[in-house]
């Protein structure tokens, strides 16, 4: 790996330490929440972020779908949840610039000796995410001759939403509640989905991770279930889906 690669691996590396301790913090705020008497909890209001990033460019993939840089990565690997410690996986920065919302999008990599493949969801328009290799592969030391295409894409058959004309979402450390407002039983699963940002507001992993209210939610009561991965001060709600 070049010197100029060496220095951007070094404060990815400074920056999934400064993550580590955002999941570290989560985690021990779930734990104290039995012992806390009063819990400030925040309710979520739906809000689409559409700022592109005005970045150095590594390939256009067509249907504003951009790679802005291709690097090695170390820390949690979240893309199967696991959060394993991992080193030198090979990652893509990438941008949908379109004005659209991708539900989902699978990237792949070929090279001579190398293959990679990247599977993002809920890339909203306008955002940047952080992908890893779906199996963790590392950095291949040939990634500039590798070439990156669309293998699938798929956009939201209907816009994004928490519903909130019947439903509210809030949160309180490693909680989600949702109440139905509304004067139906909400009689199927519901589920809130989320996803996990840095400290540039990047999303970090192309997985959406989901909170599953099983059986739904009658009228005018609410229930709350407490997550693995969300973190009030790094996570954002990105829809609910309750049909």
């Amino acid at each position: 790996m070049s010197g100029k690669k060496a220095v951007k691996k070094q404060k990815k590396t400074e920056k999934n330490r400064k993550k580590r301790q955002y999941l570290t913090a989560g985690i021990a705020g779930a734990a104290l929440t039995a012992v806390l008497v009063v819990v400030a909890a925040v309710v979520i209001i739906f809000e689409s972020k559409n700022t592109v990033r005005e970045t150095e460019e590594r390939y256009r993939l067509g249907d504003g779908v951009v790679i802005q840089e291709v690097s090695g990565y170390d820390g949690p690997f979240v893309e199967d949840g696991s959060d394993a410690d991992v080193k030198d996986v090979w990652a893509l920065t990438v941008t949908n610039t379109s004005d659209e919302d991708i539900q989902y999008l699978k990237i792949v990599a070929e090279g001579a000796e190398n293959t990679g493949e990247f599977d993002i969801t809920t890339l909203t328009a306008g955002s940047t995410v952080m992908v890893l290799e779906h199996s963790a592969e590392t950095y291949p030391e040939d990634e500039q001759d590798c070439t990156y295409s669309i293998e699938n894409l798929a956009y939201f058959s209907k816009p994004r939403s928490l519903y909130q004309e019947l439903f509210t979402v809030s949160t309180a450390d490693s909680w989600v509640k949702v109440e139905n407002r509304g004067n139906t039983d909400a009689t199927n699963d519901i589920y809130v989905y989320y996803k996990n940002l840095d400290e540039d507001d990047v999303f970090l992993g192309g997985i959406t991770y989901r909170v599953k209210f099983e059986g739904g939610i009658p009228a005018g009561e609410s229930r709350e279930e407490q997550t693995v991965h969300y973190d009030p001060s790094s996570s954002e709600i990105m829809y609910l889906t309750y049909e």
